[in-house]
Formats: structure tokens, C-alpha cells, sequence
């Protein structure tokens, strides 16, 4: 325990990572985060994190961030594990790659090929897998040093490791500097309920008065270590290199002393540094700002030819910078601190840094370094128009790509672009540079791909740039202009390309969904111009796609707007075949499956899309997809699921400042926290990002007025309820919602009016929407219509009239209206004092309401249990009926034979939550094991 008896003032942080450490000895892994001013010493804590673990049995793996390297595509995470699962042998290897960890296995090795990857969601649950495969026999510490500098995708893992950690051996222990720029990534992590924040404090003058001592002796005056500590701030790293000055300048400790250090302070250890390595040997100076330039773990090699050493001059020359503290023993050339490369790097002037990354670039490259490090000094070296840079940056570039890294992607192609490219690569550049940025949502996207198409005539990537560019103008609420961008270039590509001009017209008339109503009209012409089509390639089956949304809208069945949807699916190819991030029919299509009740065709459909987005690792897609499947569970009574997506959705679309969405999302989340009865945690979330203002026009933006309106009605502002509503209908038909596809809102407002002693009012909608649900015929529709019709009757027909529409929608997929029904059905009932009846009903709704996660509906009917004089809690299930439905998967699974981790890779859950429902699920059944899991399962 020398390292950390050497620690001074740490007690508390030490406490804490010692009890994390023993925590996830016990399987109940933590995450602890250090965050502190530099110099504080954040890493000493992190080396004292490794001694301890060691003590206790752990394998350590340790990464250091730097900002070399900030782009490199999950490069901290490939620092961090690489070394260990490359040079593991044959079986040890195959024992770290065995199940989901397999879907990690692009990012390693030199053989590795990232293209064959699913995707960046597929690369986080395969690196998971793979640090549960490495804590199988030794728990497991993972420290990351600077992690403020940590690429985006490596802090992405790290938040989607934190709640996972729960039931694996597994400490995370990270380091990150306070002052930097906001990270959105690092904040999350900060902020995560699973991690601890520790943050250590300068030291105090009793601390600082024994680092004097073991620097200088005893002796030292009083004065001198206020002096020092008024002039460092108690800054372990600037005491250090204070008194390390104090020596060399051979200043006493005395008050005479003290009087001289006040002009030593934090903001003397560059000149400092300076003034120690002048008084050395050139080579000193010219090998430190090699490892500056090239980073820490360049090779000795490398550095010596960037300094112009020779190898043997080069290695008496870093021995002597390990003896001045400023470089230290580790694999390769390595910094002490991070402030002293920065000391060193800032004694660099612009020009001649660009002219050493340049020289190291040329280095890295004859000596077959990796093509990202070479791409990392091209970054710093000044543009010089070769074309084998832009060759070797656009290679890079689609490799992050690969490995789902957009940002990093754009990064380089960013560098690219300044190189600059030939002229016949310009526009391909800006493409690239452009459709990146598109798939995390940056403003750059326009300006590039309105670049890029003004530069193309070649078909075929015009097609793409203006696509990309249609996309990246409606993401940005400029659909207008993403609708008059793509006319301007459909003629110059569809005279030349039929198929890419297909898939233009589909576009087209998408963006024109989210545009002015006045371009609906003539986007839906140009569509039915193509009629006709068979269907039999990718373009015409996204204008097959556009046409069978737009006449499902005005059909006047639902099964006739179905079979039209299902059609233009295509067994699936029509999201196996998409080419762009964001292909508007298919959002279109997803649409009208929520609308005909086709809950399990959206299911897959949306499964599908977004497992294509995932691996295009596009923000928007995935973001608008998640939304879209929120909305299919709301409608089949996942009140969890629904909230659970909609607030991925949001942070996806906030943290990436992309408007469009955003209005369905929060509509999306202010009906889930309506069901679950909190109100007032509704209220918080429409303050958020401005859900109060105007809502913006748009199809899906309406949404979120109708959720306002439910909201309104639910806190028993009737009034204010009924005005939003209504203006949420004069929306839906402004955008083509008067058809058979609008919805219910008619009948929410006669079961307000009702309510309120308007039956009149009431009745007259209701059966305005009755009709309209009778003629569509979804039985979601024809449900709630007769709910509301029935509400609004209020007198002796009203009881036949919600036992029919209970019928109706216990047939449908719309579990949750069910579930409000039959708690209609039982209060009628008890009103009519038949409570026998009251209680059988109401007690069904509760228990449906309770499956749905409704707690609003779950409250109300229990309300009405104690009233029809039936008992107030949840009514007794026996068996099986106990199980919820996740239960019940994870029963079925381990009684056809599978393994815990087996089940958890399968449902994409970690093994913690495996044995949790398991642990219910014995309970529940009254069983010991899985032994007679399976017979339990098949009795029922």
C-alpha cells in the first residue's frame, strides 16, 4: 500500500474506491468517476484504484485519453481492452469472443474487418459482452485516465456499461479534468444514477506543509509553506513543481524564502520547463517535442527520427528526461503529466508544430503505422493539396464509419476538405463530409451537400447529394427547401437514371408531408404519375411505398389502407433496401401501420429500420424510429416502453439540436406520464426546450397539442382540455386527418363534455366519430368510438353500449383502451347497482391496467373496487398468470435449456436482470429451479 500511503488528504476518495472495488468483487459492479481541476492528482488516485484492486484480486486495465487521439473511432476502448484480447492465446482468445462478444470483434486486430459489424449499437452490446467475458475469472477494473479526451464512442460505451454493471465484477474508474469544453456524453455519465462523483480538494496548508518537508527537509519555515501554498493553491502538481524549482534555484525555506516563491506559481511551470531543458543538451529539447508531437506511447524509434537522433543518442537522451520527472517509464515514450506535454507543446510556435506533424506523418507512413495515427498529425500539419492525404483521410473516414463513429468520420473528411481534395474527388468529399454530419444531426450538413450539389453531374451521386440533402434540410424544420431542392435536380437524374429518379419522386412527396399544405397536392400528383409500377426494384418500391400511405389515407376501409401498406413492405425489402439514412416513405409507411392497427407489421417494420439506422449510426433515424415505436406501444398498453423510448428520443434529438421531432416526442412522453398519473411530471417535461410555445405545423407535430389537451383534461381544466383538442383536429385536417386515418379526438372531447353535464354536445360527437370509426373498421377506432358514444348516452343503454366496445377492443390490439373500458363498464355497473358485476369487470381492468404500467387507471379502479364494495388491492393470479410478460420470456427461454448470460445476450439484457426475473419467476411458481420451470410452464 506504498502508493496510497503517499496520498495526502485522500482518506475519503480512497475509502470510496476501496468500497467499489469490494462492491464488484461481490458482482455488484460500480462506476466512479474523479473529477478535478489538472494537477490535482486525479491519476494518482487512479493508480492507487489499481494497487488496491490488485490486493483484492483484480485484473487492472488501465487507458489514457489524449487529444491526439480524441478522433479515433472507439480508440480509448480499443487502447483500454486491445492489448489484452489480441495477445491472449488461441484458447484464452476464442473464451473472450464467445457469444455477443462477437459482434466486438471488428474492432480489434489488425486482421479485423469493421464492415462486417451490425453497427454502433451492435459494437456497445458486443464490448459489454466482452468485459463480462473478461471478469469470468478475475474481477475486473477498468481505469480511464483523461477521460475528458476520450473520442465520443468510447464515452458512449462507458454510459452504456454504467447501468449494466449491476451483477458483473466489474469497477470502472475514470478521470476527467473540470474546465474543459461541455461534453454532452461525459455530463450524462457524471450525472448517471450508477456513478459516484468524487471530487478531491487542493490540499491544505497541513498537507502542504509535509510535501515541503519530504521535498525539502525538515526545517522549512512556517512563511515559506503559506507561500507555497498561496502561490500553487494547494495544487499537488504545481507544489511539486514549485519546490522542484526551489531546489534547483537553491532558495532557502525560510520567510526570506518565501518572499522568492511567490513569483514561482502555476503560471511559471512552462518557463520553468524551459529554462530546465535549455540548460541540457539539444537533443533534450528536440526528443521531448517529438513525444509532444507524436504523443504518448510513440516509440523511441519514431521520436528519434523525428528529432533527428540517432537510437542510442535517443535513448541516453530520454533517460535523462526521465531523471528531470518530465518523461516516464511506461509502453513507449510517455509524459509524467498531461500539463507537461501541454508545457512543452505550447513552446512549439503554429508554423513549426505544422511542419513537425508533417515530418511525423511522412514517418509514421514509411515505418507502416496505423493509418489513423498518420491521419491524426495530418490533422496538425498545414493543408499541401496531395492527394494521397485526402486518399488516406477518406479511408479513415469510412472505417469510423464502419465502426458506427459518424463524428469521427466528419472529422476527417473535414480535414480532407481543407487539404483540399483533387477537383474530381471535391464533390465526393463533400458528400461524405455531408451525409456524416447529417447522421449526427450537425448544422454543417446543408451548406456541404448544397456544395456538393452544385459541383455533381454524374446521376448517380447526385441522386445521393440530393437526397442527403432533402433530409438534412427537413431534419433542420426547412422542408420547404428540402422539397425544392430535390425538383430543381429530379429532371438532370431521372433522364439519365430511372431507378435513382424513383427513388427522388419518393422522397419527394415525403418531405412535402412535413412542408407547407400547399405543396401536399402536387407532390401526391407526381406520385400517382408513376402508377403502374411492378414493383420489382428498390425505387419503384419506394413510390409503391408513397403511393399506398397517400391512398391509404384517403381509403375508406381499413383493411383495403392495410393491404396497400403491407404490400408496399415488400416481405421486408423495402427497408433492407435502403440506400440513404432517413428514407421518408418508410416513416410514411410505419404511419399508416400505427393507424390500421397493424401493431406487429410496425413492430418489424420499425425493427428492421432501425436496425439500419443503427448501423448507419444515423442520431435522427434512430431517433424518429425509437419515437415511432414508443407510439406502437402506447397504442398496445406498454406505458413503460412508451416513456422509456420517448426520453431516448428526446435526449437523442436535444443533445444533437435537431427540431423536427421533437414535438412528437414529447407528446409522445406527456401521454405515457398521463397514464402513469404524473401530472405534474408532465407539466416539467413540456417546459423543457420550449413545448409551451406554438407548436410547430406538421403532421406528427399535432401530437403533442393533443397531448396537451389530454394533460389539460386529466388536471380537470376542462375548458382549456376541449380548446386543445379541437385545435389538434383543425390540424389533423389541415394534414389530411379528416380521412378515415385521423384520430380519436372527437371522441376524447364528448367523454370530457359528458363529464361535465354536456351530453347534447357529447352525443352529437360521438356519433360523428362512431360513423367515421364504422366506416374505417379498425377495431381500435370502432372501440373508442363506442366507448365514447356509450359515456356520453349516460343512462340505462349505457352499460350494453361499453360491455360491446369492451368486446370490440378485447379483440384489438389496443390493450390499454381495453383496460379503460371495462373500468367504464364497472363503474356503469356499479352505478346501476348491479356490484357483483361491478367487481368481476373491475377487476379484470385492473389487472389489465396494472400489466399496461397505467398506475392513473390502476388507482381509479381500485377506487371503484372499494365503492362496489370489492376488495382494493390487486385481485389474487395463481400460476402463470403471476408472470409479466418479461417474465414469462425469460421462463421460457431458461426452460428450453439456456444459460443465464445466454438469455441475457438473446434479449439484450444484462444477466443481473436474467436472474432477477428468475428469481420471481421460482417464486412466483412455488419451484426450486429450472428442473421444473419447464413442467410449471407446460401444466399452465
Amino acid at each position: 500500500m506504498a502508493t496510497t500511503e503517499k496520498l495526502l488528504e485522500r482518506e475519503a476518495e480512497l475509502r470510496e474506491l476501496e468500497a467499489a472495488l469490494v462492491a464488484a468483487a461481490s458482482d455488484s459492479g460500480r462506476m466512479v468517476l474523479v473529477e478535478a481541476p489538472a494537477g490535482i492528482g486525479k491519476t494518482s488516485l487512479l493508480a492507487a484504484a489499481s494497487l488496491i484492486a490488485e490486493g483484492l484480486g483484480f485484473t487492472a486495465l488501465r487507458a489514457r485519453a489524449t487529444e491526439l487521439e480524441r478522433d479515433f473511432a472507439y480508440g480509448c476502448v480499443r487502447q483500454l481492452l486491445e492489448p489484452t484480447v489480441v495477445r491472449a492465446a488461441d484458447p484464452e482468445r476464442e473464451r473472450l469472443w464467445h457469444g455477443a462478444a462477437e459482434l466486438a470483434r471488428g474492432l480489434f486486430g489488425p486482421d479485423s474487418d469493421p464492415r462486417s459489424s451490425e453497427g454502433d449499437f451492435a459494437f456497445l452490446h458486443g464490448l459489454y459482452w466482452l468485459v463480462s467475458n473478461l471478469a469470468e475469472e478475475r474481477p475486473l477494473l477498468l481505469c480511464v485516465d483523461d477521460v475528458h479526451w476520450a473520442d465520443a464512442e468510447s464515452l458512449r460505451f462507458l454510459n452504456y456499461l454504467a447501468p449494466r454493471l449491476d451483477g458483473l465484477p466489474v469497477a470502472v474508474v475514470a478521470c476527467a479534468r473540470t474546465g474543459e469544453r461541455p461534453i454532452a456524453e461525459l455530463s450524462r455519465l457524471a450525472t448517471a444514477p450508477e456513478a459516484r462523483v468524487l471530487r478531491p480538494r487542493p490540499l491544505s496548508t497541513g498537507a502542504s506543509a509535509t510535501v515541503c518537508r519530504r521535498a525539502l527537509g525538515d526545517g522549512v519555515a512556517p512563511e515559506f509553506v503559506a507561500a507555497c501554498r498561496k502561490a500553487t493553491g494547494g495544487n499537488p502538481f504545481f507544489l511539486e513543481a514549485l519546490l522542484r524549482e526551489v531546489r534547483e534555484r537553491e532558495i532557502a525555506p525560510d520567510a526570506a524564502g518565501a518572499r522568492q516563491v511567490e513569483s514561482i506559481g502555476p503560471a511559471a511551470v512552462t518557463e520553468a520547463l524551459r529554462v530546465r531543458l535549455a540548460e541540457r543538451p539539444p537533443a533534450a529539447t528536440a526528443l521531448v517535442r517529438a513525444v509532444a508531437v507524436l504523443g504518448d506511447g510513440s516509440r523511441l524509434g519514431e521520436a528519434a527520427l523525428l528529432a533527428g537522433l540517432g537510437e542510442q543518442e535517443a535513448a541516453r537522451t530520454a533517460d535523462l528526461l526521465a531523471a528531470l520527472s518530465i518523461l516516464r517509464e511506461a509502453d513507449g515514450l510517455e509524459f509524467t503529466h498531461p500539463i507537461v506535454r501541454e508545457a512543452v507543446f505550447a513552446q512549439i510556435g503554429p508554423l513549426e508544430r505544422g511542419e513537425w506533424h508533417a515530418r511525423a506523418a511522412e514517418i509514421l507512413a514509411a515505418n507502416r503505422g496505423s493509418e489513423e495515427r498518420i491521419a491524426a498529425q495530418l490533422v496538425g500539419a498545414p493543408p499541401a493539396a496531395d492527394p494521397e492525404r485526402v486518399a488516406l483521410l477518406r479511408r479513415v473516414a469510412a472505417d469510423a464509419l464502419a465502426r458506427g463513429a459518424p463524428r469521427s468520420a466528419g472529422a476527417w473528411l473535414a480535414r480532407a476538405l481543407a487539404e483540399p481534395p483533387p477537383a474530381e474527388e471535391l464533390a465526393a468529399v463533400l458528400v461524405g463530409l455531408g451525409s456524416a454530419e447529417l447522421r449526427i444531426g450537425a448544422p454543417g450538413a446543408v451548406e456541404h451537400l448544397e456544395a456538393a450539389v452544385e459541383l455533381i453531374s454524374e446521376p448517380e451521386l447526385l441522386a445521393t447529394a440530393a437526397c442527403q440533402l432533402g433530409n438534412a434540410l427537413t431534419i433542420s424544420g426547412r422542408a420547404d427547401e428540402a422539397v425544392e431542392a430535390l425538383e430543381r435536380t429530379l429532371d438532370a437524374v431521372a433522364s439519365q437514371r430511372r431507378e435513382h429518379g424513383l427513388t427522388m419522386v419518393a422522397e419527394l412527396a415525403s418531405h412535402a408531408q412535413q412542408g407547407s399544405v400547399e405543396l401536399r397536392e402536387p407532390a401526391a400528383e407526381l406520385l400517382e404519375r408513376q402508377t403502374g409500377l411492378a414493383g420489382e426494384t428498390p425505387g419503384e418500391r419506394l413510390v409503391l411505398a408513397g403511393l399506398a400511405f397517400n391512398r391509404a389515407r384517403a381509403a375508406e376501409s381499413e383493411g383495403e389502407a392495410a393491404a396497400l401498406l403491407e404490400r408496399a413492405l415488400a416481405g421486408g425489402r423495402l427497408v433492407a433496401e435502403l440506400r440513404y439514412d432517413l428514407i421518408g416513405p418508410v416513416y410514411d409507411v410505419i404511419v399508416g401501420l400505427l393507424a390500421t392497427d397493424a401493431l406487429e407489421l410496425a413492430d418489424r417494420c420499425v425493427a428492421d429500420a432501425l436496425a439500419d439506422a443503427r448501423a448507419r449510426a444515423s442520431v435522427p433515424s434512430v431517433a424518429f424510429l425509437t419515437d415511432r415505436r414508443g407510439w406502437a406501444a402506447i397504442r398496445r398498453g406498454d406505458v413503460a416502453r412508451a416513456e422509456a423510448d420517448a426520453r431516448t428520443g428526446i435526449d437523442l434529438l436535444t443533445a444533437h439540436g435537431i427540431p423536427l421531432g421533437l414535438p412528437l416526442a414529447y407528446g409522445l412522453l406527456v401521454t405515457a406520464l398521463i397514464e402513469r398519473g404524473e401530472l405534474e411530471a408532465a407539466e416539467r417535461a413540456l417546459d423543457r426546450d420550449g413545448m409551451r410555445a406554438e407548436v410547430p405545423p406538421g403532421p406528427t407535430s399535432g401530437l403533442l397539442v393533443e397531448a396537451q389537451g389530454r394533460l389539460h383534461l386529466a388536471q380537470g381544466r376542462l375548458a382549456e382540455g376541449i380548446e386543445r383538442l379541437e385545435e389538434f383536429g383543425r390540424r389533423d385536417e389541415r394534414w389530411g386527418g379528416a380521412n378515415p386515418l385521423a384520430s380519436r379526438w372527437r371522441s376524447r372531447i364528448a367523454i370530457a363534455l359528458a363529464a361535465g353535464g354536456d351530453r347534447d354536445e357529447a352525443a352529437r360527437l360521438a356519433a360523428d366519430d362512431l360513423e367515421r370509426a364504422r366506416r374505417w373498421g379498425a377495431g381500435s377506432g370502432l372501440g373508442i368510438a363506442m366507448r365514447a358514444a356509450a359515456l356520453a348516452d349516460g343512462g340505462g343503454r349505457a352499460v350494453e353500449g361499453l360491455r360491446e366496445a369492451a368486446a370490440i377492443l378485447g379483440r384489438s390490439p389496443a390493450r390499454l383502451e381495453h383496460a379503460h373500458c371495462l373500468v367504464d363498464l364497472g363503474a356503469a355497473l356499479r352505478r346501476a347497482n348491479r356490484r357483483t358485476e361491478a367487481r368481476a369487470e373491475l377487476e379484470r381492468g385492473l389487472e389489465l391496467a396494472r400489466s399496461c404500467g397505467a398506475d392513473a387507471l390502476v388507482a381509479r379502479a381500485r377506487t371503484e373496487l372499494r365503492a362496489s364494495g370489492g376488495r382494493s388491492g390487486d385481485p389474487l393470479a395463481v400460476g402463470v398468470e403471476q408472470l409479466t410478460v418479461s417474465e414469462r420470456r425469460v421462463a421460457e427461454l431458461a426452460a428450453e435449456g439456456m444459460s443465464n448470460p445466454e438469455i441475457a445476450q438473446a434479449l439484450f439484457v444484462t444477466r443481473k436482470t436474467v436472474e432477477t426475473h428468475l428469481s420471481r419467476v421460482y417464486r412466483k411458481l412455488d419451484v426450486s429451479g429450472r428442473g421444473r420451470l419447464a413442467r410449471a410452464l407446460a401444466e399452465a
